[in-house]
């Protein structure tokens, strides 16, 4: 449906403010996806993004900073979340043995399960970006890549 349509508005004064307004409406339409997919899950999206991030330098631990530096949302509280996780079993936090002002996680056999738990119901989300070709999709993903410069 048509941004226009979407929010009962018929017309933009310029394309460039129909594009902010089309990428933050359809932003939001995204969360309402996302959010409830990993809220059955038990999990959010940030804890989901440490998860994985985690699971990609396995078994590399990962500092802090590195997380941080590597998150979807970067003004998340990287501390807070893997509080969060180490509560749910999911990761192991430790002191660097060779600096210790440097903290390392590391997923643990939980947080491995849960992965995988969400990697099955991921075909579910999906479904949903489905009203996009496969190459529409990659279209769409490189005018992004694009707009951020």
């Amino acid at each position: 449906m048509r941004i226009e349509d979407e929010i009962h508005q018929s017309n933009f004064k310029d394309d460039y403010r129909r594009l902010l307004v089309n990428l933050l409406f359809t932003n939001n339409w995204v969360n309402q996806q996302v959010m409830p997919f990993f809220k059955s899950l038990g999990l959010t999206l940030q804890q989901h993004n440490v998860l994985g991030i985690l699971r990609g330098q396995h078994p590399k631990p990962v500092c802090f900073g590195e997380i941080q530096n590597r998150m979807i949302d970067r003004n998340s509280n990287v501390t807070r979340l893997i509080d969060k996780l180490i509560e749910k079993g999911y990761v192991t936090r430790d002191v660097c043995a060779a600096n210790r002002r440097m903290i390392e996680v590391r997923l643990t056999d939980k947080g491995f399960k849960k992965l995988e738990q969400v990697d099955e119901k991921f075909p579910d989300l999906f479904a949903r970006f489905h009203n996009l070709s496969r190459e529409e999709a990659v279209l769409a993903s490189n005018l992004l890549d694009q707009l951020r410069g």
